[in-house]
């Protein structure tokens, strides 16, 4: 199949069924379906402005390159789901994929809902056909009969049609009744997102709204608001040993304190730039002799932020607080919007004994990224559950050579929430973890 620029459906305002299409695929792969995989994307779920046709071919985009490469071919249901099949297809590159499909609709309300809830695995089925073939036919079978079934339901145009069908509904009428037989519902392919719609639909921070918001933290108590949370080493089933300690201003508390009834996240260059006031607010709380001067701290800030006056300030009273050094934790966002910048940071702070760290990182990033040309000492990927397919792929020797090229010590594997994640870790070689599984750990 063509890519969806060369596709006759591109262009057209309703959504095109390729189910049978599909069907007769799956079939031509009943003998040799060896090293294929398939996916299903339940874009079906999301709401009719952004199943429009831009969206379809901007969707569409996200798999060029893996058409040519890997014998793809996509197929749309009439519904806007979309299921793709290849051979041998890396996993991180199919990932890839995923995640520039989801941009392409990333500003719908309900596909912010899942990965806010953190339910992005119900988005996409996954089928390794050397082991799943028989589910993923029985599946293609069930849509194509389905689909079948309504085109014979369909009623003709033609004139000598419509009046067979009258005479048929005449003599139907003379018949006695039969009894009614109820059809068997058709098995749904649809994720459970019927909660989803329950939840009203919280409105996006704007900027009266910020500007609201900093006004009300000029003259609030952020002591209450602070939280921390512990980066921490964990060998095998060894107890957690603190490696330090992270401060943080909680967002959610912010909002109810603040600004209630407002998603703060909505759009990315507004809550940044809110980032900034929470850095002041932030070093003014450390700098107060907040916790145990022995600990190594760490704090989120904003490339900018270091290079103010405000900041050299922060510098001379933390000195006279503690003896540890203080790790600054910078978004990987931040850090590439601007490089130049950053440099001009890193330049500034190379004068201190302050350490850096890159957050908001994922795994497909190590690979990409030097760590030694930024000159950090620190890289925090955030843990996702489908980073578990990896270990399966050919790819998983790679992201052993970028992790080990790092230096494992060197990585934090964060918003680890359960020992899935920290196992996951551990496999990859990786020895320090932070996020809410710790924290039980070390209550523990």
């Amino acid at each position: 199949m063509l890519p969806e620029k060369n596709n006759a459906y591109a262009e057209s305002s309703a959504t095109p069924s390729q189910v049978a299409e599909l069907y007769h695929k799956a079939r031509s792969l009943k003998r040799h379906h060896k090293g294929y995989r398939a996916i299903h994307l339940h874009f079906s779920l999301l709401d009719r402005m952004h199943k429009q046709p831009v969206n379809r071919r901007n969707i569409a985009t996200a798999f060029n390159p893996l058409v040519q490469r890997h014998d793809g071919h996509l197929y749309w249901n009439d519904n806007f789901d979309l299921f793709f099949i290849c051979r041998d297809a890396p996993l991180t590159v199919l990932d890839k994929a995923i995640l520039d499909a989801r941009r392409a609709v990333k500003s719908s309300p309900v596909l912010k809902e899942y990965l806010d809830a953190g339910r992005d695995t119900e988005l996409c089925d996954w089928y390794n056909l050397d082991e799943d073939f028989e589910k993923f036919y029985s599946l293609v079978e069930n849509l194509y009969n389905g689909t079948e079934a309504e085109v014979e339901q369909k009623p003709s145009s033609s004139p000598l049609t419509s009046l067979q069908q009258m005479v048929k509904s005449l003599k139907r009428r003379e018949e006695p009744a039969e009894p009614a037989v109820r059809k068997a519902p058709q098995p749904t392919t649809r994720p459970k997102y019927e909660t989803i719609f329950k939840r009203t639909e919280i409105p996006p921070m704007g900027p009266m709204e910020l500007d609201k918001l900093e006004r009300g933290l000029q003259n609030i108590d952020m002591l209450p608001m602070v939280s921390t949370q512990d980066a921490c080493v964990i060998v095998g089933e060894s107890r957690p040993q603190t490696v330090f300690s992270e401060l943080f201003i909680s967002v959610d508390e912010v909002s109810k304190k603040i600004l209630p009834g407002y998603n703060m996240h909505a759009d990315k260059w507004l809550f940044q730039r809110l980032t900034r006031s929470f850095d002041h607010k932030l070093m003014g709380v450390l700098a107060s002799g907040f916790g145990d001067p022995a600990t190594v701290r760490s704090i989120n800030i904003n490339v900018d932020t270091v290079m103010t006056r405000e900041f050299d300030k922060f510098v001379a009273a933390y000195k006279n607080i503690s003896s540890q050094p203080l790790i600054l934790e910078m978004k990987l966002f931040d850090v590439l919007s601007d490089v130049n910048a950053y440099y001009d940071a890193q330049k500034k702070l190379s004068g201190y004994s302050y350490k850096i760290s890159i957050d908001a990182m994922d795994l497909q990033s190590i690979g990409i990224l030097d760590r030694r040309l930024l000159n950090v000492d620190f890289l925090k990927i955030y843990w996702r559950k489908s980073y578990t397919r990896v270990l399966q792929d050919e790819t998983r020797r790679a992201l052993l050579e970028a992790l080990k090229n790092h230096g494992q010590m060197r990585i934090v594997l964060c918003h680890c929430d359960s020992e899935e994640a920290i196992r996951f870790g551990q496999n990859m070689g990786l020895h320090m973890f932070q996020g809410h599984y710790v924290d039980k750990l070390l209550e523990g």
